[in-house]
């Protein structure tokens, strides 16, 4: 018995070491095909997804590693507007001005924003409380049934849709909109860290394929809205940003100590928790600063909106108050999403999802390039809406 542990033992590092050989092979025979657009229909699925999706940065950051570094998401760069005008003219109280959206493309996000009163939130609070025991009929057959619960549930449908926070998306993205992602967060007492990420195309949950396909990677296509249902502080697990991470989009290295930058004292700036900046054995290759890690306490009622490419993460919740947020994901009209997929698998989550059900929701002007399945945007019952 222990002769035949020992040979496995042995065996473990030689079988990385082909799968590793193999990797970097199927990259290089990628990036010698890319080139040949004419070819890549004769491929399998996800070779042919590698030479659409990965760019020869990621394929010979990947090679010459060995297989050991890789890009969060899709490699871009985030290109600065030509002016910092709003880019719709809106209420006066709705209103950024130049200096906020400087301030957000130098920083990656902006807030908080105030949209609802505390007496406004107990309404709200009480009708979307409700929809976490209501049975998802977006993704009735998956785990995660809190995932897109804007196409299903009118309650979070009217807090999207108000118009203080639509019309402020619009001044940063354009004035015609869509929906595609929603996710609520209950983060109960002991509820863990959501470690440091980045996301543009979102090609991290298949690895292969971006989610995403925008006109051009480089410009501000999508924003991410984060609204406290309840208060969110330090110690219930509040977002953290490292403002001026989404100039780029940054590797990780397999391995480390699991901590965002060098040495580990640095990430526990963020109040000693050295846990939350650890990240599946996974290493963030990000100088950071401590001037750079900025905590984003809210209001109940109040929002933050961001770049997903702005590196941010959450602490675990260290108090006896439950942490509920919901945040959704709006594109300019322009972004195709889920290109070819009936179902989407998220590698990250182990977990598939059926898009049967699945669709965009308009939230603002016009669809006229319509190149996403849609649905209508949920209605209460008439018994609801009479009461």
């Amino acid at each position: 018995m222990e002769t035949y542990q020992s040979r496995e033992a042995s065996r473990g590092p030689v079988r990385k070491a082909i799968r590793s050989v193999i990797l970097c092979t199927i990259m290089i025979f990628a990036w010698v095909m890319k080139p040949f657009r004419f070819l890549h229909g004769f491929l399998p699925y996800k070779l042919r997804e590698l030479c659409r999706s990965w760019d020869s940065k990621m394929i010979w950051v990947f090679v010459l590693s060995g297989g050991k570094r890789v890009f969060m998401d899709q490699n871009c760069t985030m290109k600065l507007p030509k002016s910092y005008k709003p880019l719709i003219q809106t209420r006066p109280e709705w209103q950024f001005s130049e200096e906020e959206i400087k301030s957000f493309y130098e920083n990656g996000f902006i807030g908080p924003i105030t949209l609802w009163t505390p007496e406004e939130m107990e309404e709200i609070r009480e009708k979307v409380t409700r929809v976490l025991d209501r049975p998802s009929k977006v993704y009735p057959n998956a785990e995660n049934q809190l995932r897109d619960r804007y196409i299903d549930c009118p309650e979070f449908w009217e807090v999207i849709s108000a118009p203080q926070l639509k019309e402020r998306l619009a001044q940063l993205l354009g004035p015609d909109l869509l929906v595609w992602r929603s996710q609520i967060f209950n983060k109960m007492p002991g509820g863990p860290e959501i470690t440091w990420h980045q996301a543009s195309t979102y090609m991290a949950e298949q690895k292969i394929k971006a989610t995403l396909e925008p006109r051009h990677r480089n410009e501000l296509f999508q924003l991410t809205t984060w609204i406290a249902i309840d208060d969110a502080f330090f110690e219930n697990g509040c977002m953290h940003f490292l403002k001026g991470t989404h100039r780029k989009m940054w590797t990780m290295v397999k391995g480390g100590n699991g901590y965002i930058g060098n040495p580990p004292e640095v990430a526990k700036i963020i109040g000693g928790y050295g846990r939350f900046a650890k990240s599946s054995g996974l290493t963030l290759e990000v100088p950071i600063t401590e001037d750079m890690i900025v905590p984003m306490p809210l209001k109940s009622g109040q929002c933050v909106i961001f770049t997903e490419r702005c590196i941010h993460g959450s602490p675990p919740n260290v108090s006896d108050k439950r942490r509920f947020g919901f945040v959704f994901r709006t594109i300019r009209t322009d972004v195709k999403v889920y290109r070819d997929e009936t179902k989407h698998d998220v590698t990250y989550l182990n977990e598939s999802f059926d898009l049967q059900n699945w669709g965009c929701a308009l939230l603002r002007g016009e669809d006229e390039y319509r190149l996403n399945k849609m649905i209508q945007p949920p209605q209460y019952e008439r018994e609801m809406t009479a009461a």
